[in-house]
């Protein structure tokens, strides 16, 4: 595995690019099919600390190791604390930016980033950077896996967990730091996001999502229709009039026996097995950057979520990559 965390810190853009090209350029003969790791150690924004550790544990992890997919961490980004709550914010602020740089970076080179968190916070400054790296070309869609909306404001928030706020603030809405990361416009349209899974939500941000029609399927529609149709709509959906899509993936929206260690359980969820058989199979062309999110590892003793966070890795990129290989090989015999 080769770590690059040097060429993503404390480099001007302009060095950046330069550096990483010629980085890449060289790694690109050995393997043309690999993962960006970039690891989002925050949990200032979560309901419980603990978040901001996940991304060094899997660093570390022997599991991820052993992944099937060839992967290089490409930064490791912390944040500085500024509270918790609404005090969180500056320091969220901060951390957004960086983030939303390093992807935009990345997705400009044309890689494969997958972001590991860290709280959900971080998606205010994953998504920012792909939109802010493809705007010229056009709008993202956003495939949201979670059990909960995430789409409360400081205003209408009861705990202030800014964890509990992304959505909103892609959307264009809540604290101005943070719906102005890297530019100062939504980062997505409501028509261009699905959530998945959503199975617990208080009345404020489900009016709030409802009035800007963004597309839910809840945990009962999964249960009802299957995740594997759920999750083929959802991609027809955010692949549709956008440039490409994301995925950010809450591990509490799996259940709790198969994600067992993750910040804000809630009973029920997708089923980890369905959902890989899904993934696995689905239409990923136009996937762009994946987040993970919410692990929370000093409540996972058996290292069940450790390993799910590398199973989907291997699902989704093994599928990716297989498919994309195949195009090359199609193309070659015509």
């Amino acid at each position: 595995m080769v770590d690059c965390a040097v060429y993503c810190t404390r480099l001007s853009d302009k060095m950046f690019r330069q550096r990483a090209s010629l980085f890449f350029t060289a790694i690109r003969h050995s393997s043309s099919k690999h993962v960006l790791l970039i690891g989002c150690g925050n949990g200032a924004g979560g309901r419980k600390l603990g978040c901001e550790e996940a991304a060094q544990v899997m660093r570390q992890s022997h599991l991820l190791k052993k992944c099937k997919i060839e992967h290089k961490w490409a930064a490791m980004i912390h944040e500085t604390p500024s509270g918790r709550q609404r005090a969180a914010i500056p320091g969220i602020s901060k951390l957004a930016k960086q983030l939303a740089s390093t992807v935009q970076q990345w997705i400009m080179l044309n890689e494969h980033p997958v972001v590991i968190g860290g709280d959900h916070s971080c998606a205010i400054g994953t998504w920012s950077g792909l939109a802010a790296a493809l705007r010229h070309k056009g709008n993202i869609g956003l495939i949201w896996l979670d059990a909960h909306l995430d789409a409360h404001t400081p205003d209408t928030s009861e705990t202030g967990n800014v964890h509990g706020m992304p959505v909103a603030h892609l959307l264009g809405y809540g604290d101005r730091t943070l719906v102005t990361v890297i530019e100062d416009r939504p980062k997505l349209s409501p028509k261009n996001l699905v959530y998945i899974g959503s199975r617990s939500y208080e009345a404020a941000e489900k009016n709030f999502v409802d009035k800007l029609g963004v597309k839910i399927f809840s945990q009962s529609d999964v249960d009802k229709l299957g995740i594997e149709k759920v999750l083929n709509k959802a991609i027809e959906i955010v692949s549709k009039d956008t440039v490409g899509f994301g995925m950010s993936i809450d591990m509490d929206g799996f259940r709790e026996e198969d994600a067992p260690a993750v910040g804000t359980p809630e009973a029920g969820g997708v089923i980890a097995d369905d959902f890989l058989k899904a993934v696995g199979k689905a239409n990923l062309d136009k996937l762009l950057v994946t987040e993970l999110v919410e692990f929370l590892p000093r409540f996972d003793k058996r290292k069940r979520t450790e390993q799910l966070m590398v199973r989907i890795i291997e699902a989704i990129y093994g599928n990716k990559f297989a498919h994309n290989n195949e195009e090359v090989h199609q193309r070659h015999q015509k």
